[in-house]
Formats: C-alpha cells, structure tokens, sequence
C-alpha cells in the first residue's frame, strides 16, 4: 500500500473509513505488516490469553516483526489463563509484557466486592488505568487488536482502524473474520487454546464473572471494557445474527 500515516498529525483527524477501506484488501497478516510499516516500535498488541488468542500471538510470530504484547493481569484472572500466556510465550517465542493494578487496588477491589457493586470502577481499576499506564510507559502509538464484527453490536459498527481511550491507534486485523474461519484456521494450523476451552468456555475472563457458555454467552458483560463507545464502558445483550463476512484470503 503506498497510504502512509502521518505520526505528527492529531489521531482523531485521520480518515479511519478511508484507511479501513483500503486494508480490507488486505489479509491479516498483510494488516500486521502494514501497521508495523507505519508505526514501526510503537506498535504493541493486545492479548488476554483467552480462547482464540493463539491467532494474533501466531500471526505476530509468523510476521517476524518485534512486535511485543500487552497483557492485562487483573488480579482475578483464572489458573488456567496464566498458565496459557506462559505457554504462548514458550511456543511462538513472542514478548508478554504483564501490567494490572497495584495489590493495594487488588484488596480494596476484593473487600468491596467491586465486580459486583462497581462494574464501571472494576473495570477502570483493572483494565482502563494499567493500559493507560503501559501506553505511557512503553511509547505505545498503536494496538492490535483481535475483536470480531461478529462478536456484540458494539464491535459490529468498529472499522479496521479506529482510536483508543489514550489516543494510539487501535488496528483490528481479524475485524472480518468469523467463528467458523477462526475455528477452521486453528484445525489447519493447530493452534493452541486455553485449557478452559475445553471445559465448555466459549470466551473467558476473570474467575468470579465467568461460566461456561457458548461464544461470548458465559461472560457477565459481553464487552471487556477495553473496546468503549465515548469513553464509556457498553453493557449490551449479544447480537443474535451478524451477516457472515464474505470468504476471504488468510
């Protein structure tokens, strides 16, 4: 592609439809590559070691760029999803870089049950405010992303580049991608999924809001406070139907 982003120029000026238009001829690895391109080491990706997450680690692997991952330990998180970052970090060779919040904020989290009185300040302790921090840390300009159209109504209406929370550029290479293709490339490829898979977990989270359930259906929100509308965290019921992107190239 010869459509160079401008660094010195404002996020939120950039023509997203314009640039989401042209990598949809793109593959995901080729989208990958592309944000590199631009970004070069201010691009990071985001991982929660959850189900499908071996498909961004192995695409970053597979790219051979020095692409380092940001991984959100909450303080609350399953058994099982640590011990599959490690794994992915053993296997595809990447860097996991592990932020969250301070044990102090762990406590009072825990002693005032946040999750279940507090979902907006839960989430802001635990996720909103490390990511925020790593951003600044780190010289984050951009973040891959692997949200999916086909994942809740709120992802449905993102675009392949958007803009996050602390102004760096979100880029969604799988934006297109279904469940059946998603499912289809790990059978070919043999990728790795979280042992909670096979315990009935379509999507996983942090151990005391999550049951098993098909796709996004066992979460008790169906979005991670990661991927807002206005800066706000969306509690939504999951779309029922989704038209299925046309078959592309992977």
């Amino acid at each position: 592609m010869e459509k160079y982003i401008d660094m010195q120029m404002p996020l939120t000026s950039l023509d997203h439809n314009e640039l989401s238009e042209e990598l949809n001829n793109l593959t995901a690895l080729e989208r990958i590559s592309w944000a590199y391109n631009q970004l070069g080491d201010g691009l990071f990706a985001l991982t929660s070691a959850g189900v499908d997450s071996a498909l961004m680690v192995e695409h970053v692997a597979k790219s051979n760029l020095p692409i380092s991952f940001i991984f959100l330990n909450t303080g609350f998180l399953p058994k099982e999803t640590l011990v599959f970052k490690d794994e992915l970090t053993s296997k595809y060779g990447v860097q996991i870089l592990e932020v969250g919040p301070s044990q102090e904020e762990i406590e009072i989290i825990r002693h005032k049950n946040l999750w279940e009185t507090d979902l907006e300040t839960y989430t802001r302790i635990t996720k909103l405010e490390p990511l925020s921090r790593a951003i600044e840390e780190y010289g984050i300009t951009g973040l891959l992303s692997a949200v999916r159209s086909d994942q809740t109504e709120n992802r449905s209406s993102l675009n392949i580049i958007g803009t996050g929370n602390d102004g760096e550029l979100r880029i969604n290479p799988f934006l297109d991608w279904s469940q059946p293709m998603i499912d289809a490339y790990f059978t070919e490829q043999k990728l790795p999924r979280n042992s909670l898979f096979s315990k009935g977990y379509g999507s996983v989270e942090d151990a005391h809001t999550m049951k098993p359930g098909a796709n996004r259906q066992g979460r008790a929100r169906m979005e991670c406070g990661l991927h807002l509308v206005d800066g706000k965290l969306v509690r939504q019921k999951p779309k029922a139907e989704f038209s299925q992107p046309n078959s592309r190239r992977i």
